[in-house]
């Protein structure tokens, strides 16, 4: 039985969120995040060990740390709920001891230093706790608020690291909702072996190129930047949400689209390697930045949703092995970008981007190679 206490509660009055403070042995704090605390650290990178090396010191000695923020996963969360409201604390304490699947919101680095030390056989003293936060939350529209806004406003973070950190609760809501997709982590070793199967990060970057209408996520121009973050972060929990259900209605079509190429060309003798093109993190940012920059009103909107469509039923309607995209031709543009006077995936991105937009603002009836012909006249 693990060794977490429940010693407080609150509630975030502005979303009802319930909120549990508590405290757990140092030696067993590991035990309830698990091992694989780090499993969807992305740009997270692990800070140098030296730099913590004074905490680590003052730790070993006994010193309390700040306090780390949890997580409970999305679809775990209901059944806490009537527990807390009736403050069967015991049960509470009880599910979170049987390794539930916890996040760690805030404390990564912290937890690094600990998992460091129980791994060079170093043994806390027997009464050292640690000190927890821990948000039960289920609403997405609450939690996505919640974690671009008010974080931003409460902790140093890019802006980046909070849409991580919101699609790191979320990606079991994302692959439930939409059927067939499946979410890897590249530094697990694994490969695409079939459609609708997409790198965690590169979701994450369509995300976040969706949100800031652009598909540079690390843009030279940090007034830009800063500017487009701003106005996301000022956003009302109403319109964060909305952008997250226009995201997630366009990842199911971009699921759809990769699923009739994947089966096109995946057996092609010249242009196999075209099947996993949408999931390339240039198309991905592309598409999501196109899609996001055209859809300024409804009926822009229904022009894209047409766009999309016919591109599918195209594919749909396409024998394998035929280059029915005239990848031939996209290659020969994209060969035709000179390293020497731009960056190369800058300039294959703004590519793409403006081909998509060219494709919606015609509705389709101009095929998307010659989409991206104009756009790049």
């Amino acid at each position: 039985m693990g060794t977490l206490k429940i010693i407080g509660k609150t509630k975030d009055l502005r979303t009802n969120t319930n909120v549990l403070y508590a405290e757990v042995l140092a030696n067993d704090y590991i035990k309830l995040v698990g091992k694989d605390f780090d499993k969807f650290e992305i740009q997270r990178k692990r800070v140098e060990p030296k730099k913590y090396s004074r905490l680590k010191s003052d730790f070993k000695e006994g010193a309390l740390l700040p306090g780390i923020t949890l997580a409970v996963e999305l679809s775990n969360v209901e059944k806490y709920f009537d527990l807390i409201e009736s403050g069967n604390f015991q049960e509470v304490e009880n599910l979170l001891n049987s390794n539930e699947e916890i996040y760690i919101l805030d404390g990564l680095q912290r937890t690094y230093i600990i998992n460091d030390l129980l791994n060079e056989g170093f043994v806390f003293k027997e009464d050292q706790k640690m000190l927890l936060e821990i948000w039960f939350e289920k609403e997405i529209n609450h939690l996505i608020y919640r974690l671009i806004v008010l974080n931003s406003g409460q902790k140093p973070m890019s802006m980046r690291h909070q849409v991580e950190l919101l699609f790191m609760t979320l990606k079991n809501n994302l692959m439930n909702d939409i059927e067939g997709l499946e979410l890897y982590l590249e530094k697990d070793g694994q490969i695409r072996s079939k459609p609708k199967k997409f790198a965690f990060d590169r979701i994450v970057n369509a995300y976040y190129s969706f949100l800031t209408k652009s598909p540079e996520t690390d843009r030279d121009n940090l007034v830009v930047k800063k500017l487009s973050e701003d106005d996301i972060l000022s956003s009302t929990e109403t319109e964060l949400n909305e952008n997250y259900s226009s995201f997630k209605k366009y990842l199911l079509k971009y699921c759809e689209l990769d699923s009739e190429i994947y089966r096109v060309y995946q057996n092609s003798e010249d242009f196999s390697s075209y099947k996993n093109w949408l999931s390339e993190e240039n198309t991905m940012k592309a598409f999501f930045a196109a899609v996001s920059k055209f859809k300024i009103d409804d009926k822009r909107e229904s022009r894209m949703d047409i766009a999309i469509e016919k591109l599918f039923s195209t594919l749909k309607g396409s024998e394998p092995n035929i280059d029915v995209l005239c990848f031939e031709q996209y290659g020969i543009i994209k060969s035709g970008i000179d390293s020497k006077k731009s960056n190369v995936g800058v300039a294959l991105r703004k590519t793409i981007m403006d081909g998509f937009r060219e494709y919606f603002m015609n509705e389709g009836e101009e095929s998307f190679i010659e989409s991206i012909k104009v756009a790049t006249a």
